[in-house]
Order: C-alpha cells, then structure tokens, then sequence
C-alpha cells in the first residue's frame, strides 16, 4: 500500500507529513502553555490520513493485447486518448509454470513441451518460452508437480 498524501490535523488539512507531525506539536505546545485544559482530561490530537495517491488517481490494469485492443478502438473512433492513457498501467501477462524447487546453477528446470504434448521432462533455463509447459490456472500446474517441483506464475512475452 501507498503511503498518504493528505493529512487531517484538527480540521486542517496538510499535504506534508512532516507539517502534520508540527501541525500536532503546536496544538499541544498551545494547549499546555494557555492551560485551556484546566486541568481536565486532556483530548489527543492525531494525525488523521486521508486517501493516497492510488486512491486519488486510480489506475487500470490491463495486459499488453488488451491495451493494444482499446488502442485500436480509441484510434479508429478518432477519439484523443492522451489523458486517458495516464491512467491505465500496463501489467505483464502471467502465466503458470511447473520448476524445480532447487536452482542448480543459477537455473531452475522447467516442465518441457514435446511435439504438443507435455513429457514429465525438465530442462534448465531462466527464461520460460514457449517450449515449456505454460498453465492457464495453478489447479492445472499443480496436477503436473511432484515433491521436487512446484508451480509458479511467471510473467511471458507475447505469445
């Protein structure tokens, strides 16, 4: 989560932590020296966040293929999508992997595909391609682990 980027001191707002922090050791300082208390119980003032920048500016997440797809829409609408375009975050598609659990020099061995059909085979690489076991959901990665492997969710490139 995001740190805030507003603060509520006492009813005033403050876009600096750091002047809230101040903002509260003033009240107190004031407080103590006039004696408004009397006395009395005295009430704490916090520092309140309000919303952060995720809050303040929601971004959508979409895959390379699906913001090329809005692209295309937007392009062929006419339309001036460069306002629109700050708000959306590029998220890399991931997908399902069974590795080993252990590196063997830097390297885990994937799940290997052969002629379009999985073989309980592995083959050491760092960059899962399309020679590999890929898995739509972890339920069918797991069908295909072992004791020595497990299943992982990798990002790919362009299928």
């Amino acid at each position: 989560m995001t740190e805030p980027v507003a603060y509520r001191v006492d009813g005033t707002i403050y876009n600096n932590i750091n002047d809230a922090e101040f903002a509260v050791r003033e009240i107190e300082h004031l407080r103590s020296s006039l004696g408004i208390d009397n006395g009395l119980i005295k009430k704490p003032i916090y520092i309140q966040p309000l919303y952060t920048d995720e809050q303040l500016h929601p971004r959508v997440k979409m895959t390379r293929a699906e913001f090329d797809e809005l692209e295309i829409s937007l392009i062929n609408a006419q339309f001036d999508y460069s306002e629109l375009k700050k708000t959306i975050e590029i998220v890399p598609d991931m997908k399902w992997f069974v590795r080993s659990l252990v590196a063997d020099e830097g390297y885990y061995s994937y799940l290997f595909k052969h002629s379009n059909r999985p073989i309980a085979d592995y083959e050491p690489s760092k960059q899962p391609r399309k020679e590999y076991m890929i898995f739509d959901t972890k339920e069918e990665a797991e069908k295909w682990t072992n004791p020595l492997t497990e299943a992982v969710q990798l990002p790919v490139e362009g299928e």
